[in-house]
């Protein structure tokens, strides 16, 4: 299928397109992203890849991005563009937070049992948010952020491609984080 096709089934939303476009350019936005993590000495494992990637393609899909293309001729390089932006977005959002969780956590320092308490009740609520998911979300996300599994893991043990895995985290996440909000919560 020829690229102009390609785009033009993913711009009407046709999966079979967006599945053929995900496929070709995968490997060059994993280089991407990689490429740019590497060059700024960040520290990163694959769950962070897989992550920046998703968001890569998400933002691409959602975004209606695939219409600002004028030449064909230049999909490769602006894609590895976006990917580039998208890593650097991950990047400041992680420093940030980790810059917020060593606030938090020097705070609750002091007392190791208040701090031991703090975690199983977030852990707790983050499990009773997760019980409220769809069935294949709940154990797609229990995976990955109680049990800390990789992307990768989770469609080994699930038997899904690491892409679906990698949208269903992305899409559990922003309702997770939603639930954390209605709770006053969003600074989690």
């Amino acid at each position: 299928m020829k690229v102009k096709r390609i785009l033009e089934g993913c711009l009407n939303r046709d999966k079979k397109s967006w599945d053929i476009f995900v496929q070709k350019y995968s490997r060059l936005i994993y280089w991407a992203i990689r490429k740019r993590l590497v060059a700024s000495n960040f520290k990163f494992n694959q769950d962070n890849i897989d992550c920046i990637f998703q968001e890569v393609f998400v933002s691409i899909l959602n975004g209606g991005k695939l219409s600002q293309i004028k030449d064909i001729k230049t999909i490769a390089s602006w894609l590895a563009v976006i990917a580039s932006n998208k890593t650097v977005d991950f990047m400041r959002r992680r420093i940030k937070e980790d810059k917020r969780l060593v606030i938090e956590m020097s705070v609750l320092k002091d007392d190791k049992s208040e701090q031991e308490l703090y975690k199983r009740d977030l852990l707790n609520l983050l499990g009773n948010i997760i019980d409220t998911l769809p069935a294949k979300e709940k154990i797609v996300i229990f995976l990955n952020l109680i049990e800390g599994r990789t992307h990768k893991e989770i469609a080994e043990i699930t038997v899904m491609p690491v892409n679906t895995v990698s949208t269903i985290i992305v899409r559990a996440k922003v309702k997770v984080k939603k639930e954390l909000e209605k709770m006053g919560l969003k600074d989690l």
